[in-house]
């Protein structure tokens, strides 16, 4: 099977989209930074590097470059599961990587969830390097609010 696709400039009005792709993707966590008017921040603060994959206007994947002034990140980087396998997550991290590099990104970090093996085994095929050297440490504002 052939099919025509688009690498694309995430737009607002993908969001609920992205939303309802990312509900289908098993190890994928969905968080508070996750609502729509979030979402929205995210991606007008970084309207070059967050890109959805299309074809035919159905989207197929997605993911979001943050670029913070000195480190880049990658979230939500997913590929609907009937369409695993054909080298698609492949090509949307080889274009957020352009697209941060072209914005003078050194250094690029992504989170996955120790669990996700299918994630893990795919930033290793990849060339990625996990770090064996930090830990991430979060802090939840909205559940903390009377701590400070």
């Amino acid at each position: 099977m052939t099919f025509s696709l688009q690498i694309e400039k995430a737009e607002l009005t993908d969001i609920g989209s992205m939303l309802k792709l990312w509900k289908t993707i098993p190890g994928l966590g969905i968080g508070n930074s996750d609502e729509e008017e979030l979402l929205e921040i995210f991606i007008n603060r970084n309207p070059s590097t967050c890109l959805v994959l299309r074809t035919e206007k159905v989207l197929l994947g997605t993911v979001l470059g943050g670029f913070d002034g000195r480190r880049g990140y990658i979230y939500h980087l997913a590929v609907h599961p009937d369409y695993r396998g054909r080298g698609l997550g492949k090509l949307l991290l080889n274009n957020v990587v352009f697209e941060l590099r072209k914005l003078g990104v050194q250094k690029i970090h992504l989170f996955v969830f120790n669990n996700n093996k299918v994630a893990v085994d795919f930033y290793h095929r990849q060339g990625w390097q996990l770090r064996q050297d930090i830990q991430v440490f979060s802090w939840d504002t909205i559940d903390s609010i009377d701590k400070y």
